[in-house]
């Protein structure tokens, strides 16, 4: 009788298609909208006049990819967005290839703040993501391009019609990645000899050990001696940039002014002289100038224009740590993010830089030194402080107790590469070591960490099986920790993750009552030496300090509404992404 009357009630069935339908259509709607807002560019970059009085230099600043949320791959568009709005707000204004070559060849000055702003590979996704930031800042960009991607059917490439659009838009100008990316001389963990691979065509990127670009070195054998003369080295490099140079000039009448090899660094730089020599050659028969560098964001006046340098941003970086990074390299005054004012005022910044956004802190340590915030309430001799650790693995983040100023005194709670480490500082003594605990080991994917590894090596290096230490954890490797430390007058009781507990005693010679978080680099992240990164980002989330009366001192945690605010942003967002990977 039930399974009748259901069948007998059309209208009922009706309006719940009609509501369904509905709602599909309103997310189709929703996500219409977002998709054309990011895809067409709707409007001209207007040229700006301003006074040109900068004769010292200027900083450039590279973007691998930019993607609609986090990635571990590519910058998200909200953190692009914060980046260039602060340079911008501070008065950095996007200058052209044209300027800096009148710069270096005709002495004309740039503005006093200037910026060159740069993307690379020739990604869709980054045009798309980054068109709206540059038409609300009326920022101008070089997107590099891989010529062989021109006439494929692979959607994640931009090809000719769209980079036509892009540079009538006046927001973009073209560069040159090159003709490909592909790779040579390619060897496995197990020593084995992979010989020539085009970058979509590498089986299992977490087992290759060692590999170069294909215009950095001879092609050679098993036991890495040349497989090819010098001629037929020098015919084959100079092939690949005949086949760029024909691809440009085909689809725009003219090579781009400007050049990045891959990869950074090598060129001038350890390369076998043979092949330096026919790639210097070509690059300065074929462009006008070359970022050849990644070791800086600063040019100077005295720097060659085929040796420029640019900051490649890593997608896990802070927008103050970026900040930092171009005052390291440019001493120019930068400012940083400071975020939330009302939570901002209750720290005081020791050293670093600090931002305080929604339930998280974000500690940036300066070059080869500690970043620390301390909370400028005397806090009582009893109280709890619950918080979650969750910036890279490799680093060290710090909580201090009784820490007392005027002495540089105080009780250190540090976790230390997957390690918590207990250390006190006594008034006029040095740092001592009290306790160490080891954390479980951290599961991890090899592949991003593996496949970063071009460099020069001889046989002898590819023989010794994986350089992949199941203890050195990939720099950009994160992990949430979540502590909970009760403080007595002379002991503190440490939980972490409900998994670890320990009990230490506070030296009685330890009077200060203050709080504060650190956040240092690790001296172990040496795997690459000259990529080696001396600032670290420690972010602090859900922070709760509370009495022995379980009052509130101070918290940065989400109310419930925040909380189902933040989720169902959340929520929404993955539904888009999920949109935008599938179709």
């Amino acid at each position: 009788m039930n399974e009748r009357n259901i069948e007998l009630q059309p209208a009922k069935k009706n309006r719940r298609k009609i509501i369904r339908s509905i709602v599909q259509l309103i997310i189709v709607v929703l996500l219409a909208v977002i998709l054309i807002k990011a895809v067409f560019l709707t409007e001209k970059r207007t040229a700006e006049t301003v006074p040109l009085n900068n004769k010292e230099g200027f900083i450039a600043l590279s973007y691998f990819g930019v993607s609609r949320n986090d990635s571990p791959k590519y910058v998200s568009k909200k953190n692009l967005e914060e980046q260039l709005t602060l340079l911008e707000k501070q008065g950095y204004q996007t200058i052209t290839q044209q300027d800096i070559l009148d710069f270096y060849q005709k002495d004309k000055p740039l503005p006093e703040k200037a910026l060159y702003l740069s993307f690379e590979d020739g990604r869709t996704d980054s045009s798309i993501f980054a068109q709206n930031i540059m038409e609300k800042l009326n920022y101008k960009a070089t997107m590099f391009t891989y010529a062989n991607k021109m006439d494929t059917r692979d959607n994640k490439f931009l090809k000719p019609k769209d980079l036509k659009l892009m540079e009538r838009s006046g927001y973009w100008e073209l560069g040159s990645n090159g003709y490909r990316l592909t790779y040579i001389n390619i060897f496995n963990d197990k020593g084995q000899s992979l010989g020539v691979i085009d970058e979509n065509n590498v089986p299992n990127k977490t087992t290759i050990e060692y590999y170069n670009h294909y215009l950095m070195d001879f092609i050679r054998n098993q036991y890495m001696i040349p497989s090819e003369t010098r001629l037929e080295m020098e015919k084959r490099i100079r092939k690949d940039y005949t086949l760029m140079e024909e691809i440009y000039q085909q689809e725009f009448g003219e090579v781009p002014k400007a050049y990045a090899i891959m990869h950074a660094n090598s060129l001038y730089n350890n390369m076998d002289p043979l092949v330096q020599h026919v790639n210097d050659k070509e690059i300065k028969d074929k462009f006008r100038m070359h970022f050849n560098l990644e070791l800086g964001a600063y040019n100077d006046r005295e720097a060659d224009l085929y040796n420029l340098n640019r900051l490649q941003v890593s997608p896990y970086w802070s927008t103050n740590h970026v900040m930092m990074k171009i005052r390291q390299a440019s001493k120019q005054n930068v400012e940083f993010k400071i975020g939330d004012l009302s939570l901002a005022q209750k720290w005081d910044v020791m050293n670093g830089a600090a931002e305080f956004e929604n339930n998280e802190v974000t500690l940036t340590s300066a070059p080869s030194s500690e970043g620390r915030i301390l909370f400028k309430e005397a806090l009582p001799e009893n109280y709890q402080a619950h918080f979650t650790f969750k910036g890279n693995v490799v680093g060290q983040q710090a909580f201090y107790i009784n820490y007392d100023e005027k002495t540089n005194s105080y009780l250190r709670v540090a976790l230390v590469d997957n390690e918590i480490v207990i250390s006190e500082k006594l008034p006029g003594a040095g740092i001592v070591e009290k306790q160490r605990f080891q954390l479980n080991e951290i599961k991890w994917n090899e592949e991003e960490y593996a496949f970063n590894k071009a460099t020069v090596y001889s046989y002898q290096d590819t023989q010794n099986g994986s350089r992949i230490n199941d203890k050195e954890y990939p720099r950009n490797l994160t992990k949430k920790r979540v502590f909970n430390i009760t403080v007595n007058k002379d002991k503190i009781e440490i939980d972490v993750d409900n998994v670890l507990s320990g009990t230490v005693q506070i030296n009685p010679l330890l009077q200060g009552s203050q709080i504060g978080f650190g956040a240092l680099y690790s001296k172990k992240d040496t795997s690459h030496e000259q990529y080696a990164d001396d600032i670290y980002d420690t972010l602090i989330e859900d922070i709760l300090i509370t009495d022995s009366k379980d009052q509130t001192i101070f918290t940065n945690q989400y109310t419930n509404f925040e909380k189902v605010k933040h989720k169902t942003i959340t929520m929404f967002n993955h539904v888009v992404d999920f949109f935008i990977d599938t179709f």
